[in-house]
């Protein structure tokens, strides 16, 4: 029997995305058995999962303590700890791991279990820490280069099962006694069929990943003047401070939760809840995978496509940005983050109520939406999951440069091209934009264009240097030309790091060129300059391919400009 280990010993949402891997896992290793590796936190979430065989408790943050506690004896147990941890890995004589956690930490319990392979993040034999499998390097890749990333975090960690039947869901499966708690607890509340339930959830692993209390309390009083809704907050004990500041803001208007329901008793709540408006949280993710309508408030260095809910018909709402940065980097100020008013969020609630209504809703760009992002998922023909906007507005070249990115990458990194499939998801995003002029789009490409046809060419130089290395280590010559080549490569990749600042939407393809090379393995010369070589092939091929999408975009933006007669349609809700 083949066994499998996923580690992810993060946060709680961050084991809920990673259910749609371990699914597809299963799918397609139906006799595996699938242990998962978790945090205390994450135990619930995987015992809940169906597809786990076994779950593994295990917290870094244990073991860190006592590594910098400065004693003795603290030390002792944390070496103790590691041990222990390294043996129950041992005696479960997995066949592969999935290293969903990222951390130096993880990769080194990995390494030293000895598990055979091991997708992610993970250790070299000179105990180098690396990244294996293109998928998990696309995954750095992306964290950097946010502006021209859309696919969501889901999307790209279940790509690492190779092949295997797509999941396009969270996975959770509930019990009768948590339902049967939600059926008590609405009792007890008056709360009978048929009435409307809105939870909120104010709290946030961070402060500046949470809208305020008091905006909180003005969606709640709108909700419950446009619904009658019936108002719960949900949340740990901790967060109980936030719904204290809830209550002087909308005094006895909600029903506080924190610290009675246990994680899948929240979930069950959900599960009968018309809609939750959130944080980006571990709520949210639960919500989505009992398919509770969700309303993302997305703030600081939250990004709605990266871990926005996954599922279709969510709606997330986001302050118009002008650069994103950084996945570490918080955009604007506190004060930014306010503008988003209650009467913003509850025009996504609306939108997520009707998402079984037709088609995608849209709304004409106007003063009360002009700074305010809204966005509706669905599943589009490529098997991702789509952020589609509401509001239309004119297409910006870094909207036309991420189309060209999604298409390139989920065509270079899959094992097959749909090339029908990815045509019909640029033209139903497409269609969501009004404008530019069709000629405009054939300018960005033409100049974007350049920037990825300079890039290919740096690329085609580092192919032939590697060519001219290989036979100079094949044919056992000089070292010392050896030697100049290298010398050569690395002033090449410093040209290419500098292309990246004249043309900052090739950067994306230069730094997945560089943590490959820094996956680099082994002291081989000749193995070294065999991957070094497949490298710079891969960056032309890339280059190349999205000097083609941009094409394929500009193409079908024309097509839809015809279509419309070359003017801007007015569109009604």
């Amino acid at each position: 029997m083949m066994r499998i280990l996923v580690n992810q010993t993060t946060r709680m949402g961050d084991m809920i995305q990673t259910s749609p891997l371990i699914h597809q896992l299963h799918a397609q290793y139906p006799e595996a058995h699938i242990t998962a590796m978790v945090r205390r936190m994450g135990r619930t979430i995987a015992e809940h999962h169906p597809d786990v065989n076994d779950v593994l408790v295990y917290d870094e943050d244990e073991l860190f303590l006592d590594l910098t506690a400065q004693d003795s004896d603290r030390l002792l147990r944390a070496y103790e700890l590691a041990e222990k941890r390294v043996q129950q890995l041992r005696v479960g004589r997995f066949d592969i791991a999935y290293n969903m956690t990222h951390s130096i930490a993880s990769a080194m319990l990995l390494k030293l279990a000895g598990i055979p392979k091991v997708v992610g993040a993970h250790l070299s034999d000179d105990w180098q820490f690396l990244l294996r499998g293109p998928w998990p390097t696309y995954f750095f890749t992306s964290v950097y280069s946010r502006e021209y990333n859309d696919l969501n975090l889901c999307d790209i960690t279940r790509q690492f099962a190779e092949d295997a039947p797509p999941c396009k869901r969270l996975c959770l499966e509930l019990r009768p006694e948590e339902r049967d708690f939600v059926s008590t607890l609405f009792l007890e509340h008056g709360i009978g069929a048929g009435a409307f339930v809105a939870c909120l959830q104010l709290g946030a692993s961070e402060e500046n990943k949470r809208w305020s209390a008091v905006r909180f309390a003005e969606l709640a009083k709108l909700l419950a003047e446009r619904y009658r809704a019936h108002v719960f907050l949900l949340g740990v004990q901790e967060e109980a401070r936030l719904g204290e500041a809830f209550e002087r803001f909308a005094p006895g208007l909600a029903v506080p939760l924190y610290g009675k329901t246990n994680v899948p008793q929240a979930a069950a709540v959900l599960e009968r809840a018309n809609v939750l408006v959130t944080n980006d949280t571990g709520t949210m993710h639960l919500a989505a995978a009992v398919n509770c309508p969700t309303v993302l408030v997305s703030v600081g260095h939250v990004h709605y496509r990266e871990t926005g809910p996954y599922g279709e018909g969510h709606v997330a709402v986001e302050w118009r940005r002008q650069y994103l940065g950084r996945s570490d980097f918080v955009p604007g100020s506190l004060e930014e983050r306010e503008q988003i008013q209650a009467a913003h969020v509850l025009a996504a609630v609306e939108l997520v109520l009707e998402k079984d209504r037709g088609p995608l809703p849209s709304i004409p760009e106007s003063d009360a939406f002009q700074q305010v992002e809204l966005l509706m998922t669905r599943f589009a023909p490529d098997d991702c999951l789509q952020f589609y906007p509401v509001i239309r507005r004119v297409l910006t070249q870094r909207d036309y440069t991420r189309m060209a990115y999604r298409a390139m990458w989920l065509h270079h990194l899959r094992e097959r091209h749909d090339k029908r499939a990815e045509e019909e998801s640029l033209t139903q995003l497409l269609g969501c934009y009004d404008g530019p002029a069709h000629d405009v789009v054939a300018l960005w490409r033409d100049e974007l264009g350049t920037g990825f046809a300079d890039l290919a060419a740096l690329a085609r130089e580092g192919i032939e240097a590697t060519e001219k290395l290989l036979r100079l280590l094949q044919s056992g010559q000089s070292m010392a030309k050896a030697k100049e080549v290298v010398a050569g490569l690395m002033r090449l990749d410093e040209q290419c790091r500098l292309h990246g600042e004249l043309y900052p939407a090739c950067r994306p393809l230069i730094l997945m060129a560089r943590f490959e090379r820094d996956n680099l393995e082994g002291a081989d010369p000749l193995f070294l300059a065999e991957t070094t070589l497949n490298i710079y092939r891969a960056c032309f091929a890339r280059a190349r391919l999205m000097e083609k999408k941009l094409g394929v975009v500009a193409d079908l933006w024309q097509k839809q400009w015809q279509e419309r007669g070359g003017r801007v349609l007015e569109y009604k809700r």
